[in-house]
């Protein structure tokens, strides 16, 4: 697995001027907007290095390279285990930068106690890009990277939909101030449950992901 790890490392690196221009327009956005628009530097960063795992499947699969792979001693479940432990290396990280730069935009124009007020706030975007990628991946290894893609961004985008239509119905509301409460008042406790949940979520897609990628022929 370690040989598929560095793989996907260096097909990372190879896109290093696509993810430095992230970068870059993160740290631009930040210091120009409010401290409220800062919250864009953690979710837009984040989201952006996670859509990387969907392209790794796009270059496995280049040229037939998925039969090569495949026909490797790590085979195929080494391969959905590689793709899982690098996703989430690859989004704890950059999740772990877009907060060490929010922390910085907070220190030069506010002070680190008012980011400290927000910091609870923190996970819930490297939560939710861990539970998006990690579910696309059996719809991206059941039906191949295109389709897979495809069908993954038109789910994003319904479920989009479908919350921007509960909140202005105000049926969502309720939820949202539970959470907020929560995570004031018991902050500790709402984050080991959300990891929790977040960990069995990743644990079922993982053994979806094993009975697709065994019964799919290349």
């Amino acid at each position: 697995m370690t040989g598929l790890l560095l793989k996907d490392w260096k097909l990372f690196r190879r896109q290093g001027r696509y993810y430095g221009f992230v970068l870059l327009l993160a740290c631009a956005m930040a210091f120009v907007g409010s401290k409220d628009f800062s919250s864009f530097i953690t979710s837009y960063m984040t989201f952006m290095i996670a859509i990387f795992s969907f392209s790794s499947f796009t270059y496995d699969e280049y040229e037939n390279g998925m039969v090569f792979l495949l026909a490797l001693p790590s085979g195929r479940r080494d391969y959905v285990k590689e793709k899982y432990v690098f996703s989430i290396l690859l989004i704890t990280g950059g999740w772990a930068v877009a907060v060490l730069l929010r922390f910085g935009f907070f220190l030069i124009r506010y002070s680190a106690a008012e980011y400290l007020e927000i910091l609870p706030t923190e996970p819930t975007c490297l939560l939710l890009a861990l539970i998006y990628v990690e579910c696309s991946f059996p719809v991206i290894i059941k039906f191949g990277s295109e389709k897979g893609r495809a069908i993954v961004f038109g789910g994003l985008a319904a479920i989009g939909a479908g919350v921007f239509l509960l909140v202005k119905s105000g049926v969502i509301l309720p939820v949202f101030s539970t959470i907020d409460q929560l995570s004031e008042t018991a902050p500790v406790p709402l984050l080991a449950g959300s990891l929790a949940v977040c960990a069995l979520i990743i644990w079922i897609s993982y053994q979806v992901s094993l009975r697709f990628m065994e019964k799919r022929e290349f």
